[in-house]
């Protein structure tokens, strides 16, 4: 299994624009739900810059990305709490894995929800991995409208996950990041398991 993601595997830490969105996704996470002793899900993980911040607290860390690749260098950094999947998120994974049998107590989608091509089966399935109250944090890009190939705009965000069956769902803007194209500001969506 192979996709476009594994090209950028080998060189994704050494971009210091990835590891600055890791560390802001984190700062975020920090202010409204710390990790320790958690069970997460860190969906869409690739090369675990993010799962890497929360491994030193977190009890148990499942790293799930459909990159091979990018699975490949999150497994080299030997991370003590973290266990991996290079797979995509599909019912059959679900009912198959034995990594995810138990429900998870936090969620994480760090830049990955606008890339997937159903996100709203997606957001259903995330769902579904949530213990009762479980908590879902997702930062992607925001989309300047409802037609832009790029991002979510917060609209599409809300819907979504209020069509999966999310409550209490909320979205900010954390951070932007600057860029030489200007500044991408990242929205930031929390909801929880009914």
């Amino acid at each position: 299994m192979t996709n476009e993601w594994d090209d950028y595997a080998d060189e994704w830490d050494k971009d210091s624009s990835a590891r600055e969105y890791a560390d802001m996704a984190y700062a975020a996470l920090k202010k409204l739900t710390p990790v320790t002793g958690l069970r997460v899900l860190d969906f869409g993980c690739g090369t675990g810059l993010l799962t890497e911040k929360m491994s030193p607290d977190a009890d148990e860390i499942i790293a799930l990305d459909g990159s091979e690749g990018m699975i490949k260098q999150l497994d080299q950094k030997n991370l003590p709490t973290v266990s991996t999947i290079a797979d995509f998120l599909t019912t059959d994974l679900i009912s198959s894995h034995e990594l995810l049998e138990e429900k998870f107590d936090l969620i994480v989608a760090s830049s990955v929800c606008s890339f997937l091509p159903d996100y709203p089966g997606t957001a259903k399935l995330l769902r579904s991995l949530l213990r009762p109250a479980g908590v879902y944090f997702q930062w992607d890009w925001m989309a300047i409208d409802g037609n832009s190939s790029f991002g979510l705009t917060e609209k599409n965000i809300r819907e979504t996950l209020d069509k999966a069956g999310f409550k209490q769902i909320r979205i900010t803007q954390p951070f932007t990041m600057k860029s030489s194209k200007g500044d991408m500001p990242v929205l930031m969506a929390f909801a929880q398991n009914t």
